[in-house]
């Protein structure tokens, strides 16, 4: 049960122990002196990303679903400043009146926050902030502007603010806190003592209107049932910002028996809350969570931490690392608790105010392990070696990792933005349960794969291990597979599709030979790939008689004349692998080819080229030294 191994994960990590406080972005830190003065022009902003820095901060858990709620010491424009986000925003009067009372209401508090804890534990520094609260009632800071851009940049009105260095930003959904006299009242741990109080008269005021009953997560007894579980699980794509549900019954039709909200799946208040925010604290760590597209996936060990496993390699597959992890899976492991450990995966999709389980997934670590080894063993692929890159890599190539389940999910679509939900889930599946992704992903990825070498002019076929790596695993693990991809070029198959890929390679390899690796516009490869990998039969007698062409102006070139009786013997080996129709006759090529068919002419063709152009790098590197010596 999904509920209860979150519960228990919690529990174990020891996630329950301060509630009061969660990790939260702020942006900007209000610098106060002792008597509640701003210092400086205005805010100082938080760490290095646009979001601001991670603090601990205060957490309430009262419903915010109504407005009105503001958290204590760190929170956004309207809750400490009373301003609307959008104050020119079209609508009623009724609704402007209603949003400009929610407004007030939550600024008023979140400054009876600060006076509560002024009353509980005074200092100087509290004093200060609230004396700066005081002034806000009459009129707001002036390091704040709504309109449009000084120097002309955005027709759109926004708010600005003008920070302690005098430059003035757009102001984002950004969260505000305090410091006086240099010290950071998030940090303070009298005013953390007083939240921690607080939080707890919450939680007890909360469940002293709760129902009691058994709990479907624990099993326990007469437990104070949640009637809404929180906190809201945060972070999966299409979720609302400030969080979602994955139980929920907001309808009178969803519920049974006259049950309200989520009594109809009646949970402790203390397990509900458990399994929210170990899901959290998974989505929030890039060790056990991996977001692509539309879907997200998380994945624990029961007892194991994350660091001690492989998964990780999910996200960031280095090579070297993956080689050695394919050759002994379990070094560095204790192999003891393995074997008696529980791994878990669940992938989520997002639906407004709800989350989607798509897939849950309990396996043995040891079994897990050996799915992942399996699932990078199937990927393996020779590559020639990528040349230095003459410019720094931007965006997401930073973080390029052809075998992370991103990259290889990308190369069904043309923008990471058009990932449907289902290509992610089918390659964790395939990765951490060892099953076969299903073969209709081999049509996105050629048809990807042909629109590149058409209309990319900077696309370089033989380092797109991405796609051919993921063509390859796909291929392999169907059951009537007719023959098996290796990690490189096959040149004693007697498979016509996987020939015809070769053929083309070599085809177009003459072609640019021929013109001194000097030719401009599409070439063979370009005009006739879609083609030639759907009907060779169609295709092929043209290009052979339009190589010998391509031969003989091999032969008269200076630079490269008597390779030609090479490259004939080549073609006349893979021509040689053609069953002819009757002894005697030429080879027969196949007159249409199926969709996997279609994949392993692309393999083909791919590593084919992929081994001549590793030749080729292979020469060049011979040919270095000698012309050096000389």
């Amino acid at each position: 049960m999904l509920l209860k191994h979150l519960y228990d994960f919690a529990v174990s990590r020891k996630l329950l122990d301060d509630l009061a406080f969660s990790s939260k972005a702020v942006r900007w830190i209000i610098e106060l002196d002792r008597h509640g003065e701003l210092v400086g022009t205005g805010p100082q902003i938080a760490g290095d990303d646009k979001r601001g820095k991670e603090f601990s901060c205060p957490q309430t858990t009262r419903p915010k679903v109504a407005g009105g709620v503001s958290e204590f010491l760190a929170d956004g424009l309207t809750a400490v400043f009373g301003l609307d986000t959008d104050p020119d925003a079209s609508m009623s009067e009724s609704k402007r009146a209603d949003r400009d009372a929610n407004n007030l209401a939550k600024r008023t508090d979140f400054w009876a926050q600060i006076e509560s804890a002024r009353r509980a534990a005074p200092s100087e520094e509290i004093d200060a902030v609230a004396a700066f609260g005081s002034r806000l009632a009459t009129q707001p800071p002036a390091f704040l502007r709504w309109g449009r851009a000084t120097d002309g940049r955005s027709e759109k009105s926004a708010w600005w603010i003008t920070t302690a260095g005098g430059v003035e930003i757009r102001l984002g959904p950004e969260n505000f806190t305090f410091r006086v006299n240099g010290n950071l009242l998030l940090e303070d741990e009298a005013l953390r003592e007083f939240w921690r109080n607080t939080h707890a008269r919450e939680v007890a005021d909360a469940r002293e209107g709760y129902r009691s009953g058994l709990c479907l997560v624990t099993g326990s007894h007469n437990q104070k049932l949640a009637p809404t579980h929180n906190p809201k699980i945060q972070g999966v794509p299409n979720t609302q910002s400030f969080g979602a549900a994955i139980v929920s019954f907001d309808k009178p039709a969803f519920g049974s028996y006259g049950f309200d909200q989520s009594l109809n799946s009646p949970t402790s208040d203390e397990a509900a809350t458990a399994y929210c925010v170990a899901l959290n604290h998974l989505i929030q760590r890039n060790d056990h969570s991996v977001r692509i597209g539309q879907t997200c996936l998380c994945f624990w060990a029961a007892h194991t931490p994350i660091e001690q496993t492989p998964f990780a390699f999910l996200n960031r597959p280095d090579p070297k690392a993956v080689r050695d992890f394919i050759r002994a899976p379990f070094a560095g492991i204790e192999r003891e608790l393995v074997l008696r450990d529980r791994f878990f995966a669940v992938t989520l999709a997002g639906n407004s105010g709800r989350i989607v389980v798509r897939h849950w997934l309990q396996a043995t670590v040891e079994q897990a392990i050996e799915n992942l080894q399996h699932w990078f063993a199937d990927l393996a692929i020779d590559v020639p070696p990528r040349p230095p890159r003459k410019t720094k890599p931007g965006g997401k190539e930073k973080d390029f990792h052809p075998l992370s389940i991103y990259w290889l999910a990308c190369t069904t679509v043309r923008e990471a933005k058009d990932l449907p939900a289902d290509v992610p889930a089918q390659l964790y599946r395939a990765a951490l349960e060892g099953t076969a992704p299903s073969v209709a992903l081999l049509k996105p990825i050629l048809d990807q794969l042909h629109s590149r070498l058409l209309r990319d002019e900077n696309y370089q076929l033989v380092f797109d291990e991405s796609r051919f790596a993921l063509l390859k695993l796909i291929l392999n693990r169907q059951p009537d597979r007719p023959m098996e991809i290796k990690t490189s070029v096959t040149a004693d198959t007697d498979d016509a599709a996987y020939n015809c890929g070769r053929l083309l390679a070599i085809l177009a390899a003459t072609q640019d030979k021929a013109h001194e690796f000097k030719l401009e516009g599409p070439g063979v490869a370009e005009r006739y790939f879609g083609t030639a990998g759907v009907s060779p039969a169609s295709v092929f007698p043209l290009l052979l008689r339009l190589n010998r062409h391509h031969l003989n102006k091999i032969s008269k070139s200076e630079r490269f004349g008597g390779h030609e009786h090479f490259i004939q013997q080549q073609i006349e080996a893979v021509l040689a692998l053609f069953k002819p129709p009757q002894p005697g006759r030429p080879p027969a090529f196949p007159r249409t080819l199926d969709l996997q068919s279609q994949g392993r002419f692309a393999l083909g063709f791919y590593q084919q080229s992929a081994a001549d152009a590793a030749a080729r790098q292979t020469n060049k590197k011979d040919a270095e030294p000698a012309a050096a010596a000389s």
